[in-house]
């Protein structure tokens, strides 16, 4: 039996191990009382079009897809992802519980989104270099809501807090909360040879953006009557 001290409310984690907080800017804004340059700015998400980072939230992998994910908000250090229950995802039979697997594969998928809300450019990449995940509660048989928050980011490092709870409970008592560090990979003509001439560069960068067109394409396909 888990002690009631340590089934905690979002936003928090595990004291020491993994302390977490509540950070004002990176809190999604509210939406009444937001002018239009506002609204402006909180329609591009990592450097995307809020509708083309949806799409890359549910449908960039395959893995995403057969999971579910649904984004349910997004802002620049912030990520709610919904991760619809199905009765495969259980792992307890007698509780009914779900896998713990599932719940990490959430717990990294937010993470490395929520990591990626916080880039400059489509051409940016992230990947996750480090995670820690505390289970606290079991995982009932019930849609999960997992929300992560960025903690600190730096020009190579990312990191996130990331808390799950069941999408039902009014109170949001966390039942599984991590700590991911995440890669972020700057693109847009990066990563040349030393002394690379001006037009090797533009060269590299065009090549960069016309495959990242192609990719959303594909992507807008995929998502269309979604």
């Amino acid at each position: 039996m888990i002690p009631k001290q340590r089934i905690l409310k979002t936003g928090y984690a595990l004291g020491h191990r993994l302390p977490m907080r509540e950070f004002t800017n990176h809190n999604p804004p509210s939406a009444s009382g937001i002018n239009n340059k506002d609204k402006d700015q909180r329609n591009q998400v990592g450097g995307l079009d809020e509708k083309d980072f949806r799409l890359l939230v549910e449908k960039a992998a395959p893995w995403s897809e057969l999971q579910g994910y649904r984004m349910e908000d997004a802002s620049k250090g912030y990520l709610k992802v919904r991760l619809p229950f199905t009765k495969n995802w259980i792992g307890n039979v007698s509780i009914p519980a779900m896998h713990g697997g599932v719940v990490a594969s959430l717990i990294d998928h937010v993470g490395g989104f929520c990591a990626w809300t916080v880039l400059n450019k489509p051409s940016d990449r992230v990947s996750t270099a480090d995670l820690s995940i505390s289970y606290l509660a079991p995982a009932p048989a019930s849609d999960l809501i997992g929300e992560g928050r960025v903690y600190h980011e730096s020009n190579k490092l990312v990191r996130v807090d990331i808390v799950v709870y069941c999408a039902e409970d009014e109170n949001q008592v966390s039942i599984a909360a991590g700590r991911g560090c995440f890669y972020r990979r700057n693109g847009g003509g990066g990563g040349e040879k030393k002394g690379a001439s001006a037009e090797a560069r533009a060269a590299k960068a065009a090549k960069e953006a016309k495959e990242q067109e192609l990719f959303f394409q594909y992507l807008r396909s995929k998502g269309q009557g979604c």
